[in-house]
């Protein structure tokens, strides 16, 4: 009980401890705060989620008190006057209705954090502190949108999307085209430092992944090439085989190992698996008849992208995680890291958008003397830039949002979740994506070798 009144004193208060109190182990407030950031986005995909559960709008409608059959009449029996009602609880416009106010929040504290070099700001404590009443305000704005915000605003909302989900798949790209380096890296180093058994750990990696994007590709032979009018899937899943062959002959060339001797079949196995998974849900979303998701007997739509009852939740669940994952990647770096460096937003001279100063661990020494259980080690330099923070995270929110409505065309009139969508705009994101990533792997190779004098980060 103790315990809970502490984590709820920090909730309240401008301290960076975040509901972590004394209960949990010592960490970083700089770490603490993106982690409690990070979890404003997990209660927008949950709350998402939810409409994907089969069955949950009919259940909504049996429920005493909620509904009148899906009416028009409101929510809570039309006690509660607004535009929300049992059957839009089954909708992709819902969604769009949780992501706008998560959007708007991030958008807002982007700017608000705009030069913030230390934690002596005055606008720092708003950083890293009211964690109750930030996660209140995000909830409220949901709830707000959702009852009252007109369906009208779909369209244009859906175009903002697209732009800044764009933006987020090449940083997505990057981040982990970096992952799959410093996982090499790190692995190396421990080989070569401490056991020789790393190496082995090395190997059966790359192995695993090879046998699985063989695997995966052998199976998109099998099942999205039976049809007639195949040439499209036939080429794009050719095409990806190429690339995976050529990004891992490529990084084991002695030209290349010569100017960049970390490189080598880990990486390329990383990039060519997530590829494979992009080409795999690429095709799943195609609305032709060669996609095995879409049932015989449905009715598909080509120009208005959907289709019968099928849907698309595994891919869906998958893109979420990969995205999850990759946010919680950029959360626990610090602006020392390389990839911060790569991206623009570290440095010693100062950083995009306020990441300045000399970044200190200080405040570990008192936490082990079992002083506060988080810490401040941001009193002479900010850890990372807090507004570029907030800008992937409104950039994630609205690439979630396309995710979690399978990229769902807002200009068709027909948001419901029975109907999933399938579309080409998706299709060719995807596959194009796919292409890109194996490019950027492909500079990450070729770069220290071009530009011998540059200093990319990867010795």
């Amino acid at each position: 009980m103790g315990c809970l009144i502490s984590s709820m004193a920090c909730c309240v208060g401008s301290a960076a401890c975040g509901c972590i109190s004394s209960c949990c182990p010592t960490m970083r407030s700089s770490t603490t705060s993106r982690l409690m950031y990070s979890g404003i986005l997990l209660i927008m995909v949950a709350i998402s989620l939810i409409i994907r559960i089969p069955g949950i709008s009919d259940a909504l409608k049996k429920a005493p008190g909620i509904c009148k059959d899906g009416d028009n009449s409101g929510i809570i029996n039309g006690y509660i006057p607004g535009v929300l009602t049992c059957d839009s609880l089954s909708s992709y416009l819902f969604v769009y209705k949780v992501c706008f106010p998560v959007a708007i929040f991030f958008f807002l504290m982007s700017l608000i954090m705009i030069e913030v070099r230390s934690s002596k700001d005055i606008r720092a404590p708003i950083q890293n502190g009211f964690w109750l009443w930030k996660y209140l305000i995000v909830i409220a704005g949901i709830i707000a949108t959702v009852v009252w915000m007109p369906e009208n605003f779909a369209y244009p909302w859906m175009v903002i999307a697209y732009i800044f989900a764009f933006i987020f798949i090449i940083i997505q790209l990057l981040l982990l085209v970096d992952f799959a380096h410093t996982w090499n890296e790190s692995w190396l180093d421990n080989a070569e430092n401490k056991d020789r058994s790393w190496m082995c750990g090395i190997a059966f990696s790359f192995c695993f992944n090879f046998v699985a994007i063989i695997a995966g590709n052998v199976l998109l032979y099998v099942f999205y090439t039976s049809c007639t009018g195949n040439a499209l899937n036939i080429t794009v899943i050719t095409i990806n085989l190429i690339l995976c062959v050529v990004v891992s002959v490529v990084s084991i060339l002695p030209g290349i190992q010569e100017f960049n001797p970390r490189s080598g079949l880990l990486q390329a196995s990383v990039i060519s698996l997530y590829c494979t998974y992009l080409v795999w849900s690429g095709l799943a979303a195609d609305p032709s008849g060669c996609n095995p998701m879409i049932s015989d007997n449905s009715t598909t739509d080509t120009d208005a992208g959907t289709s019968g009852n099928s849907s698309n939740l595994a891919t869906t669940l998958i893109g979420i995680g990969i995205t999850f994952f990759v946010v919680l990647w950029s959360v626990l770096q610090t602006s020392s890291s390389n990839y911060s460096q790569k991206l623009g937003v570290g440095g010693e001279e100062g950083a995009l958008l306020g990441c300045g100063g000399s970044y200190t661990d200080g405040g570990a020494e008192e936490a082990e003397e079992g002083k506060p259980r988080v810490y401040d080690n941001e009193e002479d330099g900010v850890a990372y830039s807090y507004s570029f923070f907030h800008f992937m995270f409104m950039i994630a929110t609205f690439y979630l949002m396309l995710v979690l409505t399978d990229w769902w065309n807002a200009n068709t009139g027909d948001d419901s979740i029975k109907s999933a969508s399938y579309t080409k705009t998706s299709l060719w994101i995807k596959i194009v994506s796919s292409w890109v990533c194996y490019a950027i792997y492909g500079w990450t190779l070729a770069a220290p070798a071009m530009f011998p004098d540059r200093d990319f980060g990867y010795s």
